[in-house]
């Protein structure tokens, strides 16, 4: 009778040392480490031909901008000469008082159109992040990555001596934004995303329609 009640006991001890095993290994492989890779996002807008043709486009556009200040300054000057010629006291002080009203208003427009080529060029750097951003998902997906990181902790330390915080209170800043602070060069992939990033470009660039 005893040898027929120890049986069952020592099969339930076993069985639960199965199940206890099996939840274990389960638990191990659903532990398993993420691969995570890191790009290095300065070398990145460095070298893809994208922030290149980006910067092309805001010179462009300065350079209009520019221009026209140019032009509307040279203007203002030759006009105010003009009253040097003029004899009627009211009529110079009249001239004059309207060309310091078109001054300031050059001025002011100056200021917003300064505004408006910074907001652009702020767009232009935005789009260009989400594009950085959709790249480097489909190269880590490409790749078998789960992570992709931006290593930010070999960047130099930056001081400006125009700040009004020390460069004591600068560097320490700088050292609590930062969140890698080592990386794996295997698992590097910013080559590999510059590299697709240009080619895509240059594929449709090819493929876009000549003028």
């Amino acid at each position: 009778m005893k040898h027929r009640m120890f049986l069952p006991a020592v099969l339930c001890v076993l069985g639960g040392t199965v199940v206890a095993a099996s939840a274990f290994t389960a638990g191990r492989l659903a532990a398993a480490p993420s691969a995570v890779a890191s790009i290095d996002i300065q070398k990145v807008l460095e070298k893809i031909s994208a922030r290149a043709d980006t910067e092309v486009e805001i010179s462009r556009l300065a350079a209009g901008f520019e221009k026209d200040i140019s032009d509307r300054s040279k203007d203002l000057e030759a006009r105010l000469k003009a009253t040097e010629s003029m004899t009627d006291p009211a009529q110079i002080q009249s001239a004059r008082d309207a060309l310091a009203l078109e001054n300031l208003q050059l001025r002011e427009w100056t200021q917003l159109k300064g505004q408006e080529l910074d907001r652009e060029r702020a767009l232009r750097f935005e789009a260009l992040y989400r594009e950085i951003r959709s790249e480097a998902q489909k190269l880590a997906q490409v790749e078998g990555y789960d992570y992709v990181l931006v290593n930010d902790g070999a960047a130099d330390m930056k001081r400006d001596p125009r700040s009004k915080e020390s460069y004591f209170e600068q560097v320490q800043q700088q050292i609590a934004r930062r969140r890698v602070l080592v990386t794996s060069a295997k698992d590097d992939i910013t080559d590999k995303l510059v590299l697709r990033m240009n080619n895509n470009r240059a594929a449709a660039t090819q493929a876009a329609p000549k003028p």
